[in-house]
Formats: structure tokens, sequence, C-alpha cells
């Protein structure tokens, strides 16, 4: 009896053995690692919309000099290209074009411009980034500005007593521009954007037909613009494609 007993123990032993070991033989069930999610890029063309407003910096000089301060509406859409050039920093070119209203001038002394005739308004801008946080780009941007010069329509004055319409209309100059804005990508292909620019404008000579007949007249256009924009960034050079993860290593077999 307790030979059986010693049989049926030994034998159980084998047995557990050998499970174990054609356990160990079979290959692994492990998943494998999950790769990391892709890096965003601001690499690439885009296009975009704005708007915003004018506020006016110029000057309107006739007998005396009248600062255009007021405000117009601008917009209009834009189209850029971004480089990245590393982790941080980010160079772009990008260009606008667009409308700008009338600009309503406030009255300050005994000279009284009307508001000023509309126009377009463009720039094409070098852009200088730094990526401080993920999606997030703040940037300076400078470079040429041209559009309708900030020609009032019409005056009154007091001293002396008179009046007059422009007889010569508005024309386009040209000028400089620069300023700084901040940029958050909202998903892989829009983004929000909110910049200020400043634009000078080169100064133009305007004549007035008035009741003291044709007299000359200077207009400096100039003035502060802040905005909000738009932009959808096309598919080329988006987000970097991570490394697919190593297969596993094949199972040893004994």
């Amino acid at each position: 009896m307790i030979r059986k007993i010693e049989a049926g123990f030994i034998g159980g032993l084998f047995s557990l053995a050998a499970s174990g070991a054609i356990a160990a033989d079979l290959p692994a069930t492990k998943a494998p690692p999950v790769p990391p999610p892709p890096v965003f890029s601001w690499q690439g063309p885009y296009l975009g919309i704005y708007a915003g407003a004018l506020l006016g910096d110029g000057n309107f000089t006739l007998l005396s000099s009248t600062p255009l301060r007021g405000e117009a509406f601008v917009g209009g859409g834009a189209v850029g290209y971004n480089w990245q050039w590393d982790e941080h920093i980010v160079l772009g070119l990008e260009a606008d074009f667009g409308y700008r209203g009338p600009l309503q001038v406030a009255r300050v002394n005994y000279v009284n411009p009307s508001a000023t005739y509309g126009g377009v308004l463009g720039t094409g801008r070098v852009r200088v980034g730094y990526a401080f946080a993920p999606r997030w780009l703040a940037y300076g941007a400078a470079g040429f500005v041209f559009g309708t010069n900030f020609t009032p329509r019409r005056f009154d004055a007091t001293l002396p007593l008179t009046f007059g319409e422009v007889s010569t209309g508005p024309t386009v100059r040209p000028g400089w521009t620069a300023g700084a804005g901040v940029e958050y990508a909202w998903s892989d292909r829009i983004s929000v954007k909110a910049e200020y620019l400043y634009a000078w404008l080169a100064n133009s000579g305007v004549n007035y037909a008035t009741t003291l007949g044709s007299i000359p007249a200077n207009v400096r256009s100039a003035g502060h613009i802040v905005r909000g924009g738009l932009n959808y960034h096309f598919a080329f050079g988006g987000p970097a494609t991570p490394l697919a993860a190593a297969p596993p290593p094949p199972p040893v077999t004994k």
C-alpha cells in the first residue's frame, strides 16, 4: 500500500514538471508597448482670415496740424509658411490683404476733418516665433505695408472761416510695419491668433477745393492695428509621425 502511494506521488511530481516545461516553451502573450503620440509641428503652409480695428495715429496738416485720431474696421485674408527650425524656434513668411474702413476722426482744434476714405491695406512680413509651450507660439513680425492713405473727404475750419472738399482723391502709399502676436493650435489643422501691428504709410499731398480757392494739405497716415485671426494649416510638413515600436524578440525554445 505504501509503495502505491509513493509511486503516485512521484508520478504527480513528473507531471507537474512536464507541464511547467511546456508552458515555458509557449510564446509570450504580452502586448507590444504603445507608441508615443505624434509630436505637433508648425511646419508647412497655411491660409487664414482676420478682423480687427485700426486706431489712427496720423496727422492732417492744412493751415495747422490736426491729429487723425479715431478708429476703423480692418479685415481680410492671409497666406503664409512656417519653418520649424527646432523644438522651439519657428520662422515664417506671411502676407495679408484686406479692407480698411473709413477712419472716424475726432475733432481736436479749429480744423475739423471729416471721416477719411476707406480703402485697401496689406502687408508682407517676416515672422520669428518661439514655441514656449505645446501648441503655443509667440512671435515678432516686421516688413512692408501698403494701403490707401487717410485722406479726409472734406473739412471745415473756424480760423480762417472756410470749408472744402478734396479734389485729388486718395492714393495707395507704401510704408513699413512691425508688431507681435501669439498663436494657439486648436487642432493639428486649425489655429487662432491675436496680434498687434504698427503701420506707417509715406506722407502724401492732397488738394482741397475751398471757399478760399484750392488749398494744399499734407496727410500722414499711421495707426495701431489690433486684430484676431483663424488659420488653416495644410498637411505638408504636419505633425511628425512617430517611429514604430520594435517587435518583441522571438521566444527562446529549449
